[in-house]
């Protein structure tokens, strides 16, 4: 984009009115580019304007004491005006702030509060969850001791079957015996006259 004379110049009266001298080299580093022929036709319109002012400001003379006094209490009026307005500004900041801060100060305890109240809600669950931990460990354990005595049980009932059936095996045997020997008996007192 291609600088105007307007752009020169704005950037000519801001560092005049920052007390700074608008030298061609001032101007184009606050314009960041521009080329130094451009700037310095500007520059001398820019000076030639205001020597004209100057000189217009100088041809009317002095300001004379009556105005010069007018002014004087104006301008300490437009300033009394301006410090009343800012400091009412002032005040009325101050109260919105002070709102603020107790509305900011409100929410801040009871997000406080909340988390407290989360805080305590997740060391009952951690308490809760080691009890159920310690609870399914001990039931763990059990079912453990259960099933080895169950496998146990089972074992002692295979022995004890076994044992019954040896039992039985000579429970019989026995009674073979005896009837073997009751119709021995019963042969021998046949036989005996």
């Amino acid at each position: 984009m291609a600088l105007t004379r307007d752009d020169i110049w704005a950037v000519a009266d801001r560092l005049d009115a920052e007390g700074k001298a608008p030298t061609l080299a001032a101007v184009r580093k606050a314009l960041g580019s521009g080329s130094f022929t451009t700037i310095s036709e500007a520059m001398r319109e820019w000076h030639q304007r205001r020597k004209e002012r100057t000189d217009k400001a100088q041809e009317a003379g002095p300001v004379p004491p009556d105005l010069d006094e007018a002014v004087r209490r104006f301008a300490q009026e437009v300033w009394a005006k301006a410090t009343e307005i800012a400091k009412a500004e002032v005040v009325k900041l101050a109260h919105e702030y002070a709102e603020a801060r107790k509305e900011w100060d409100r929410e801040r305890q009871e997000l406080e509060a909340a988390a407290e109240d989360l805080s305590v809600a997740l060391e009952e669950c951690q308490a809760k969850a080691e009890e159920d931990r310690a609870a399914f460990a001990d039931l763990v354990r059990r079912h453990a001791d259960t099933e080895a005595l169950v496998l146990k049980l089972k074992e002692q009932v295979r022995e004890n079957e076994a044992r019954i059936e040896e039992l039985r095996q000579e429970n019989q045997r026995l009674h073979d015996l005896l009837r073997q020997m009751a119709s021995g008996r019963t042969e021998s007192d046949r036989q005996q006259p």
